[in-house]
């Protein structure tokens, strides 16, 4: 049976050019991007993509769009995909994604422009 996976996104200006935004991106995401820590000690520690179990690889997908934005700074979509079915038996309402999706985006604001993430 075939997964049939919804697509959450939004957007957030970040006051720094593209290509200086797409490297604070990677610095910042690491391999498993941001919420990929497992909490270990009560403390969230950075697991790379392929050390997580099979099925939370496959549980969603994003990709990040680095856009020339206002006053040279830069518009950064996210874009998930998600399994809708997972979401609802995990418990989780339908707006859960998009507001999953504001938090990353807010955090790597704060993070690409030298504020606390």
């Amino acid at each position: 049976m075939a997964t049939t996976m919804s697509m959450a996104q939004s957007a957030v200006q970040v006051g720094i050019p593209p290509e200086k935004a797409r490297q604070k991106w990677t610095e910042w995401t690491k391999e498993g991007g941001p919420g990929m820590g497992l909490k270990v000690g009560g403390k969230s520690e950075d697991v790379a993509t392929g050390n997580l179990p099979e099925e939370l690889r496959n549980a969603e997908a994003g990709t990040a769009f680095f856009e020339p934005g206002d006053k040279g700074g830069t518009e950064v979509r996210l874009q998930l995909r998600y399994n809708r079915d997972g979401l609802e038996k995990a418990g989780q309402g339908p707006d859960w994604v998009e507001k999953r999706i504001n938090l990353y985006l807010t955090r790597f604001k704060n993070f690409a422009e030298g504020r606390k993430a």
